[in-house]
């Protein structure tokens, strides 16, 4: 599909047609706004043709641009990429860089790189590696990347990586060339603990490098990293070529005159349009540079790279270092509306590769698009739509977008105007300048609906934007679905809107993830489901355990679990959901609930969860007094004690709990006789901690005038010091409660243990503000983002406090602390912190820099997004 929003020409409805200063290239854009006019994909050829086309100069030799927009004389350097094959993204940036560079200098520089590398070389009969090394010799750069892999042998060297390196290597000691950059990517601590046999040749090579200085050394942290550098590599390798093409000519060259503007050209003072100003001001200052081997104004390489993205045909995100360093100097920008599509794209990028249900990323870039003016919102949402519905390569991107119009809960004309039955919006609501024959907003729905690639981001997008007025419009494009899947979800949105349950029960029929708009829709109606439906819904293979639960604890809202309903919900084998029906029949304690239970574990036919759920099935079938008969068994006392825990009263059986948690069962149980019947070792130690356990429930389940305090919690601190993996939850969750600041720690490392985030809060809490800063310097991530938040929530700590919370290791805890900040400062005190934040001597997180962005500039259902 064609977007009304590009215009790769300029044709007669272009407003700015005559007018030279307002080009496509350079149409003003102050600092965080841009023009709602349509922004244009033009290379760097044209914009340039649009100067000379107004701005003819003798000193610019328009003949030396050749048809298609290349110049004549072309000078071709020769890369060689050489790497085992754990590096293959780094190999495609390399290709990407120069590719990019090549676009971008195509009208002013005879350079051209070509890349070359093992992939180019066809089958011989002859040693692999020998078609390799033809290659390796007529390159002109070559360049090495490694990580933890050395390869495979050659027959001659350790690897092919090796046997290339020597025989550059060779090369360059003979005649100087070629150029060896070679880049090693860090290696994580703990890969060095046990390197293996590849990493350990890779680190000798590494070492062996480092001593002989044969060859530039680079080191880079990640893909992005290396991404950056070798960017910047190749953009100076081009630079340096251009150089020395125009000092070895006697006169000047035909390089040095393409690259020497006219005095028209560089003129500034008779245009009033700041970006296009920035724009030839940061061309003239490297033109200098590339001619004169030096600059006489301050050069931004930042401001270049974007402009340079911006101008090639194939749209590239701006590289995330490169955004944050034009983020430091951002009210001294003017953005043209190439460079403001640029970074909408780089945004989309950058939530393309998030979770798609958390908006943190480390980009921003919400200042500079003016998100929150009429002006500026509309060109963003003209861009996403572009981005999300219209025809491109990237995936990314296009999700990116769409999550992006979820985010903002978007609702563009193109896309959400009124409809009539054939999909047109009503005249009335039809922009004054929307083009004739555009694709109409059900158009654009039904392609991306019916394609295998996008159909989940458009519904998504959908399922969070859609309104009651939608409803109609919605059915008509089930109808149009190719697929059934994309029809129940259609109708599932539709129905939803209506409350109405039948469409969202179909869903269980399908696959739902956990955290989908789906998941989110079936709760939060669940309580329009009949009982057929939640019967269904219980014993949904397919669908997330919340909503299981969910239906569990809707029928026992209202009454009773019937035996197919417990038997759907056993046959699940879920021990949480098995959990629930139980606790659920014993909170009926009715003859039919029991009755149920029973019947359904008969269907069931499981031996091995009757085994498990012994004492829970004791108290269905006995009473008090018959569980009291069994409790003097010593074979059956071990079931039968925790059975009549779940009939009796707390307060009726504490005196027994207590004995039983001070004698280690032997009140109870006689040891010699259990012996006797087989129960030895860890097995007789598992059976009395269940009797301890159903012990620790009891005193749990005490009033508080029926407890023994400080004797109570001595024998539950006890029993916690004994570490057994089935009473340690439950005397944490006591001690919580009961307990001192000096149970904390304890309880922190069992909840540690057992991923317990309520518990390990609670205990934090427990342990008052000295243990949730020791908390906080935790290498977990988890443990530390949970203290953040106690003390913020729990303690009033200072400003300079939380300041360093944002120079954590741990980004929960950065953007913990973001969100707090936004609790405490108005606007104007955020803005200048940013600042502040960026000036540590010692470095500053990315992440914290776009939070604020983002709460400060983005559209405010975004903008007041909260860090759970």
């Amino acid at each position: 599909m064609t977007s009304w929003l590009r215009c790769p020409q300029r044709g007669p409805d272009d407003p700015y047609r005559d007018d030279p200063d307002r080009s496509a290239l350079c149409r003003p854009v102050r600092a965080g706004a841009v023009r709602r006019d349509r922004p244009g994909s033009f290379g760097i050829l044209a914009a340039l043709q649009i100067d000379l086309r107004y701005h003819q100069s003798p000193s610019v030799e328009i003949s030396a641009i050749g048809g298609g927009g290349m110049v004549a004389n072309i000078r071709e350097v020769v890369v060689f990429i050489a790497s085992p094959g754990d590096v293959q993204g780094e190999r495609e940036a390399v290709r990407k860089a120069a590719e990019s560079l090549n676009n971008s200098h195509s009208a002013v520089s005879p350079v051209r790189i070509r890349v070359t590398g093992w992939e180019h070389v066809q089958p011989e009969h002859e040693r692999p590696q020998e078609v390799i090394n033809e290659l390796v010799d007529e390159c002109d750069i070559f360049i090495g990347v490694l990580h933890k892999k050395w390869g495979s042998p050659t027959g001659q060297y350790d690897s092919g990586f090796e046997e290339e390196y020597e025989r550059a290597l060779s090369r360059r000691k003979l005649s100087g060339s070629p150029e060896m950059p070679i880049y090693f990517k860090q290696i994580e601590k703990d890969f060095l603990i046990d390197p293996g046999e590849h990493l350990k040749k890779v680190l000798k090579f590494q070492s062996r490098f480092q001593e002989e200085h044969s060859a530039l050394y680079r080191e880079f942290a990640s893909l992005e990293d290396f991404k950056l550098k070798i960017y910047m590599y190749l953009n100076s390798l081009i630079i340096s070529k251009l150089k020395s093409d125009g000092s070895n000519d006697g006169d000047e060259g035909n390089a040095a005159k393409l690259l020497q503007p006219s005095a028209e050209l560089v003129h500034l003072e008779g245009n009033s349009d700041p970006a296009r100003r920035e724009i030839a001001s940061t061309f003239s200052a490297f033109t200098e540079l590339a001619i004169e081997g030096k600059a006489s104004s301050t050069l931004d390489p930042d401001r270049l790279l974007m402009i340079a993205l911006s101008f090639q045909p194939e749209t590239v995100p701006v590289p995330i270092h490169t955004v944050n360093r034009l983020y430091g100097h951002r009210a001294e920008l003017n953005l043209s509306a190439m460079e403001y599509r640029t970074l909408v794209w780089t945004l989309a990028d950058s939530y393309g590769r998030a979770a798609r249900e958390a908006p943190n990323i480390t980009t921003p870039v919400w200042y500079f698009l003016d998100s929150r003016s009429d002006g500026g919102y509309r060109d963003l949402l003209d861009i996403l739509v572009s981005l999300a519905f219209d025809e491109h390569d990237d995936f990314v991107v296009r999700c990116g977008a769409f999550r992006l119009l979820a985010f903002i809960k978007a609702r563009p004309i193109q896309l959400w105007a009124s409809v009539s039955e054939t999909g047109v919006p009503e005249a009335s609501l039809i922009p004054a300048d929307y083009p004739e024959g555009e694709v109409t907003p059900i158009g654009r729905w039904e392609f991306h609906l019916n394609s295998k690639d996008s159909s989940g981001l458009a519904l998504d997008y959908m399922a969070e934007a859609a309104s009651i007025e939608d409803v109609s419009f919605i059915r008509d494009l089930a109808l149009r679905a190719e697929s059934s899947s994309t029809r129940s979800r259609l109708q599932a949105i539709a129905n939803y809107l209506t409350n109405d349950f039948d469409g969202l029960i179909s869903l269980t029929a399908s696959h739902v993830s956990s955290n989908s708009w789906e998941e989110k829709f079936l709760l939060q109606r669940i309580e329009l489901a009949t009982d057929e439906q939640l019967l269904q819904l219980i014993g949904a293979r397919n669908i997330p355990i919340r909503i299981p639960l969910a239906a569990v604890a809707r029928i026992t809202e209202v009454r009773a679990l019937s035996s197919e309903e417990i038997l759907r919900a056993l046959k699940r084998h879920n021990d949480q959901l098995t959990s629930s029906v139980f606790e659920a029949v014993g909170r009926s304690a009715t003859a039919e609930a029991k009755l149920a239970m029973l019947e359904a574990i008969a269907a069931l036919e499981d031996s091995k969860l009757a085994g498990e759920h012994r004492p829970q099935l004791l108290a269905l079938t006995h009473s008090a007094e018959e569980l009291r008969k069994l409790v003097t068994e010593p074979h059956r006392a071990i079931d039968a004690w925790p059975a009549l825990a779940l009939v009796e009263s707390a307060e009726a059986l504490a005196v027994e709990a207590r004995s039983i948690l001070d004698t280690d069962c032997a009140s109870h149980i006689e040891v010699g006789k259990l012996e006797e019947y087989g129960y030895k070792g860890s097995v007789l130690a598992f059976v009395r901690a269940q009797v301890r356990c159903a012990a620790l429930r009891v005193l749990e389940q005490l009033g508080k005038s029926h407890r023994e305090h400080d004797a109570d919690v001595q024998r539950v601190r006890v029993e916690l010091e004994k570490r057994h993996l089935i009473t340690q939850e439950v005397a944490s969750r006591i001690l919580v409660n009961w307990g001192t600041e000096d149970d904390a720690l304890e309880i922190i490392a069992i909840a540690e243990l057992v991923r317990d985030q309520e518990l390990m809060s609670e205990a934090i809490k427990l342990g008052g503000i000295r243990v949730a800063r020791k908390c906080l310097k935790s290498e977990d991530a988890w443990k530390a983002a949970l203290s953040v938040a106690v003390l913020v929530e729990c303690h009033n700590i200072e400003h300079r406090e939380l300041w360093e919370f944002l120079y954590s290791t741990h980004a929960k805890v950065r953007l913990r602390a973001v969100a707090e900040l936004r609790r405490r400062f108005n606007d104007e005190r955020l803005k200048g912190f940013i600042d502040s934040y960026r000036d540590r001597s010692n470095g500053y997180y990315y992440d914290v820099v776009a939070a604020i962005d983002r709460m400060l500039y983005a559209p405010l259902p975004l903008a007041e997004y909260a860090e759970q």
